[in-house]
């Protein structure tokens, strides 16, 4: 039977599906990740997969790869049965599946260059013809109209930079079937819209695009058709133009969702942070801005803008040259972190597996940690049964899926990790908090859990610095939105003002009254 997209896109109807996953179930000790799971993948087609955190978007995703050896079921490449006791990630690349992941598979230490190709290079006489590649590279920049430093360890590199790294990697490798588990996560809007340019060119050759991602607006702007997953199940399938948001989120979390982002708090106190004239070289200058108690201030701006070394800056992680830095009316010179916490700062940075929290702690760990201090006894030995109880407390506050104060934190859905991030600076009784993206990668029910906390930090008086490259997200949730364009404040929104309009056009570099 063809499908309606089969039907509106011309692919025959008697095309093979490029992947089919029949009755695919995937049990791991005690759990079972997957259960009866069916999954197709047309040629030429961008298919939306979508759930919470959970679920089993990646699991699937792995079943694909050959990363996961699925327990019951059948996989399928080409309509070819595929032997499962042989499959692997090897076998799959073979057959030309390639992944994106969401976290970064690169060589630190190594070149753009080097980890484009890394495993594929030209060779001439022996020796790797650097030229070749060079040469090979700039036209796949120039394909993906990118123009990212190819010559410097991506250690050096901006985090969207990696990413375009990760996906040349992949379409280098002239790939049939692209995985890309949350691509975008990291990029900004202009960077997400060429992804989409992308990957339209990518389904006009006939490549299957497998789109994992929690931003639903992004399903409805580049993805044909989706599956939704919940609890390891297969929901429903279908055509995106036959659904709206509203009933996708409903299939995803199974209830509506009546009100996206809280009412805002206009109940404000003194001025609990100010910045004046602060420059950081090659990063931004002159930044003056303000927030008071019980507010929020979102910071907008595209890549490279200056908005994440701007909060490091304040946090004590980024070098200044210049400007001033008010805590209470007071001027501080903020040397390092361990100081910035003093003051009563908390830091949630962008990349929580790295940054945000240390993934060989386990949960309580991981949430005494800036407050350690406080569960001593004679100054010298840690109360560890205060520390749990504290733990426990701040945890089931914040309503923590979890099973263990002694469970690792590597184990934990995107949403429960950021919560315990946001948790060590609450039991540090934090005053001002820095969020960088704090709902980077998390699914649309933990996005609500976040914004509800935030919305809590600011009726008890605690003061909130906010950046995020959803403009939907910035207008949600902020009283006020600063937008950073080349490292400059360009415009203040706040009021009627803060609408999309006024903001992408700020972003460009063009003010509107």
């Amino acid at each position: 039977m063809t499908s309606r997209f089969q039907a509106e896109t011309g692919i025959p109807n008697g095309a093979v599906p490029l992947v089919e996953l029949r009755h695919c179930t995937m049990e791991f000790p005690g759990v079972r990740a997957l259960d009866n799971v069916n999954f197709t993948l047309m040629p030429g087609e961008c298919h939306g997969l979508v759930g919470e955190n959970g679920a089993g978007k990646s699991t699937l995703s792995k079943c694909i790869t050959g990363e996961n050896h699925m327990t019951k079921g059948e996989l399928f490449i080409e309509g070819r049965k595929v032997r499962l006791s042989g499959y692997s990630i090897h076998e799959s690349q073979r057959l030309g599946i390639q992944v994106v992941h969401q976290e970064f598979q690169l060589m630190s230490e190594m070149t753009g260059l080097e980890n484009i190709f890394i495993g594929h290079y030209a060779r001439r006489g022996g020796l790797i013809d650097w030229k070749a590649l060079t040469k090979k590279a700039r036209e796949l920049m120039d394909f993906l109209q990118c123009d990212v430093n190819l010559s410097v360890p991506v250690r050096y590199l901006r985090t969207a930079e990696k990413q375009i790294i990760q996906l040349a990697k992949a379409v280098q490798a002239e790939s049939k079937v692209l995985i890309l588990d949350e691509l975008t996560a990291v990029l900004q809007e202009k960077d997400i819209l060429n992804i989409f340019r992308i990957i339209g060119i990518l389904k006009a050759k006939g490549m299957g695009i497998v789109y994992i991602s929690h931003r639903l607006n992004e399903i409805f702007e580049c993805c044909d058709s989706y599956t939704v997953l919940c609890d390891g199940r297969h929901i429903h399938s279908g055509n995106v133009r036959d659904i709206d948001k509203k009933e996708l989120i409903k299939m995803i979390i199974g209830r509506e969702l009546t009100q996206v982002y809280p009412p805002m708090n206009r109940r404000f106190g003194d001025v609990m942070l100010e910045v004046k004239g602060l420059t950081a070289p090659k990063a931004f200058r002159d930044i003056n801005f303000y927030v008071r108690s019980g507010e929020v201030i979102g910071l907008a701006g595209l890549v490279g803008a200056g908005k994440t070394e701007l909060v490091q800056a304040i946090f004590g992680t980024h070098p200044l040259t210049g400007g001033k830095i008010f805590i209470k009316g007071k001027e501080v010179t903020i040397k390092n972190p361990r100081h910035a916490i003093m003051l009563g700062l908390g830091y949630v940075p962008d990349e929580r597996r790295t940054l945000g929290l240390n993934m060989k702690f386990d949960i309580k760990e991981n949430t005494v940690l800036p407050s350690m201090s406080r569960f001593r006894k004679f100054k010298l030995f840690q109360d560890h049964r205060a520390e749990a109880q504290a733990a426990y407390d701040i945890n089931e506050k914040l309503e923590l899926n979890y099973y263990s104060l002694w469970q690792s934190v590597e184990k934990l859905s995107g949403g429960n990790q950021q919560k315990i991030v946001i948790a060590k600076w609450m039991l540090r009784n934090s005053e001002i908090f820095l969020l960088d993206e704090p709902t980077r990668g998390i699914d649309v029910g933990a996005k609500f859990e976040i914004y509800k906390l935030i919305d809590a930090l600011t009726r008890q008086g605690k003061s909130v610095i906010m950046v995020s490259p959803e403009l939907e997200e910035l207008i949600g949730l902020c009283n006020r939105i600063y937008i950073l364009y080349e490292g400059s404040i360009m415009d203040i929104v706040e009021g009627e003002r803060k609408t999309q309009e006024v903001i992408i056009s700020s972003l460009l570099g063009v003010k509107e009254k």
